[in-house]
């Protein structure tokens, strides 16, 4: 979902004259010429049904997937319409079109972005999408659209991964993850059934907590086998190193680190509250590169992780194990944010 790595027809920088049109700057997708409209929430409006895309019920719970229509996003949208699916939740499918080109061009465009939803989503299946066709930023978009219509999850494709150089930073993913304030799920594996194995990272806060049970809130590890993966860094190793300690001594400080992370780890599961006893893992060293090895190694379908980071600067500064972690794992992520105001 890299804005820059769209083609042009689908980025877009921030349109005040837009914003100034349409109230919230909130507008949804509409036919060809003669099309009707119809307002709905926050100064949106629906996607013509000459277009074959309807309007759905209004639900308790809502799924927003924003999709640039490559095949990338098609895994993420066909993973939320699971998703949406499972939970009972109203699915909305967004788009951003540029708006920094002629008027002719824009409307050009949204007839064609109009034709492509309208393939991609017939082939969903079990459920009714609301098709969105916005213009802006990608980024700015996807955070007005789920703020307005109070998301309960944002579902991304994962950006993409060129063979010399994986930039992961300053994709629209990231900085959504970054600076917004749902959970997103970034999608990068075809989804073919619900999630079978779940691992969250934590580092025992309470915004790991929330994370995990955000997941469980979602219905993501519903039927999954969830494992706990707690990452420590024994205090006092650097000082015995340097004294040249026996072999034994630096063993024994490390188990006796790994017996109380463990049991510092079925403390934190213990309240948790889910409804299953998850697996429960620990592992030395940085958690970043743990959390690394451990995906790679059992090939987990979903990694959950909260993003916040030291000094919870949160607008500011996605966590530095997030940050490391979210682009360079090969599952699906789930980041959640902190609790609003904390």
């Amino acid at each position: 979902m890299a804005c820059r790595s769209w083609p042009r027809a689908w980025r877009s920088c921030c349109c005040s004259r837009w914003r100034r049109r349409c109230g919230a700057g909130s507008c949804a997708a509409t036919g060809e010429a003669g099309r009707s409209t119809r307002q709905q929430e926050g100064g949106a409006r629906s996607m013509s049904e000459a277009h074959g895309l309807t309007d759905g019920a209004a639900l308790g719970r809502r799924v927003l997937a924003a999709t640039d229509l490559s095949s990338r996003a098609d895994r993420a949208l066909r993973r939320a319409a699971m998703i949406a699916q499972a939970a009972g939740a109203e699915l909305l499918v967004l788009n951003a079109l540029d708006d920094d080109q002629p008027r002719r061009l824009i409307e050009a465009e949204r007839r064609e972005a109009a034709v492509v939803l309208r393939e991609q989503l017939a082939a969903l299946e079990g459920t009714t999408p609301v098709a969105l066709i916005e213009e802006g930023d990608p980024f700015e978009t996807i955070l007005r659209v789920a703020e307005a219509r109070s998301v309960d999850l944002v579902v991304l494709g994962e950006h993409r991964r060129r063979l010399l150089r994986d930039v992961f930073s300053g994709t629209t993913a990231e900085r959504v993850i970054r600076y917004g304030r749902r959970p997103v799920l970034m999608v990068s594996r075809a989804p073919a059934a619900p999630y079978r194995h779940v691992i969250a990272a934590t580092d025992l806060s309470a915004h790991s907590a929330r994370a995990i049970r955000a997941a469980h809130r979602l219905g993501l590890t519903a039927g999954a086998r969830l494992t706990l993966l707690h990452a420590f860094e024994p205090a006092g190793l650097g000082a015995l190193a340097l004294a040249d300690a026996p072999a034994a001594t630096v063993a024994a400080r490390e188990a006796a680190a790994a017996n109380e992370a463990s049991s510092a780890l079925a403390g934190f599961a213990a309240t948790l509250g889910l409804p299953v006893q998850p697996e429960r893992q620990v592992a030395m060293g940085r958690p970043g590169g743990v959390i690394k090895d451990v995906v790679a190694r059992l090939r987990p379908d979903l990694l959950v992780i909260g993003t916040a980071g030291a000094g919870h600067l949160r607008r500011m500064v996605l966590g530095s194990v997030a940050a490391e972690v979210v682009g360079a794992v090969d599952c699906d992520v789930l980041a959640v944010p902190p609790e609003p105001g904390t």
